[in-house]
């Protein structure tokens, strides 16, 4: 089981990069950043916006992770330290 986790971790963020992927794409296509800009948004906020999208999204995911770790693989090893290396690699 050990043997797999890294294969799992890397699973558990493909939909959110081919989301957040996803999304970036859309709204180059249908020109919501320059229509924002128009209307007086900053590169800064704009970007800062995604940033902590992306940031509460794997914030989530890496609590997850955590906790089943925990419970199923590493027993004895702390539970901050598990999570510091998951949500970096995020």
């Amino acid at each position: 089981m050990r043997e797999l986790v890294p294969l799992f971790l890397i699973l558990t963020y493909v939909p959110l990069m081919y989301r957040t992927t996803h999304k970036i794409v859309s709204d180059k296509t249908l020109r919501t950043k320059e229509t924002m800009k128009m209307m007086g948004l900053s590169d800064f906020a704009y970007w800062a916006s995604w940033y902590s999208y992306y940031t509460i999204i794997n914030t989530i995911i890496a609590v997850l992770c955590t906790v089943i770790l925990r419970i199923n693989v590493y027993q004895a090893k702390s539970c901050y330290f598990l999570f510091l290396i998951i949500w970096l690699f995020g």
